[in-house]
């Protein structure tokens, strides 16, 4: 009976994921257009104010201009995220061109991981972690991995590309596909759940558009916060060390010391104790700047848990989910709150 529920469960996980996979550019579209929703909004605002008389199926004018803008503002704000991080590569600003420039990143990561791979040896036998390498290489770098590798590659590329043009399109037409929403959900449910649906969705909708903007710019700014700061004490491997922080930092409470200890790992072993205990500080030094200014005022009480739950939330999270489940756990723990609150105030 176990197996029976068991192998009921694995085919309805096997459908969903065919399902997703399937609806993957239309789902990239959708998390593009709610991402950049409030900033087309406000630019379009800025070019043509509030409609003199609004209709719910229209296009407001501007709202073409204000994607175009909003988008290419992104892609610059990108590429000068990635300068950044090469100028912190390579210690100073790029004076080669672009193939010169992307061969010094390439031979920094390569001898960091190289510089790794030879510490790891000097205390653990890497020969079985060579050999499995070696078979994973061989598998992945045959003719037929490589096949699929540029396969999957190209069906990803093609996915991300559609789901793009998908985001414009649900941006410059959000009236009329909200429109058709409403209208699916007045034919399913009736006109009392219809309504308490909709103040439920408009309270999640808030939590996470507040969490996910901000936890997306706080973690890109403590990660240059922090291959900064690793930088000037001169702690080896100082930008991997900081995106890795950068991206850890999501997680409430616990990231920032998991960020923290490949950065006191690096910097005790290549320049003993005294260098690893002013990388620690000068991350603490970070993360006393990101607590009390950045995460307040880019996140802040987003989701309205106590600390408490916030705790409890990513120790229950990340036992059950690992990682994902501690970067899942803040914003999940925000949407139980909500149903919890409605469910018992009805």
């Amino acid at each position: 009976m176990d197996n029976f529920f068991l192998d009921i469960l694995s085919g309805f996980w096997q459908v969903i994921a065919v399902i997703f996979h399937a609806l993957s550019p239309l789902i990239i579209g959708l998390v593009l257009a709610y991402l950049f929703n409030p900033a087309v909004e406000w630019v379009r605002f800025k070019i043509a104010g509030n409609p003199t008389e609004p209709l719910p199926q229209e296009t407001p004018k501007g709202r073409g201009a204000a994607i175009f803008i909003t988008y290419t503002a992104v892609l610059m704000i990108l590429l000068l995220i990635i300068y950044a991080f090469v100028v912190l590569i390579l210690g100073a600003l790029p004076s080669g061109g672009i193939e010169e420039t992307a061969a010094n990143v390439y031979d920094y990561f390569e001898s960091s991981f190289e510089s790794i791979t030879s510490f790891i040896s000097q205390y653990a036998d890497v020969s079985q972690f060579k050999s499995a390498l070696a078979d994973w290489i061989r598998d992945k770098f045959s003719f037929t991995g490589i096949i699929q590798f540029i396969t999957t590659f190209a069906g990803s590329l093609i996915s991300l590309f559609i789901g793009l043009v998908a985001s414009i399109y649900l941006l410059k037409d959000k009236e009329f596909f909200l429109s058709l929403w409403q209208k699916f959900l007045s034919m399913i449910l009736k006109q009392k759940v219809h309504g308490v649906t909709n103040e439920i969705l408009g309270e999640i909708n808030n939590v996470l558009t507040t969490f996910i903007k901000g936890a997306l710019i706080d973690s890109l700014i403590v990660a240059f916060l922090s291959s900064l700061a690793l930088s000037l004490v001169k702690v080896e491997y100082a930008v991997i060390i900081g995106i890795i922080g950068g991206l850890l930092n999501i997680i409430p409470y616990f990231g920032p010391f998991f960020g923290m200890v490949p950065a006191f790992l690096v910097a005790l072993t290549t320049n003993g104790l005294g260098q690893a205990i002013i990388a620690v500080l000068a991350l603490l030094g970070v993360q006393q700047i990101d607590s009390n200014y950045i995460y307040s005022k880019v996140v802040g009480s987003s989701t309205g848990l106590h600390p408490l739950f916030v705790l409890l939330s990513v120790s229950i999270f990340g036992y059950f989910g690992g990682i994902i489940g501690m970067l899942l756990a803040v914003p999940a723990a925000g949407l139980i709150q909500i149903l919890i609150k409605k469910w018992a105030y009805r």
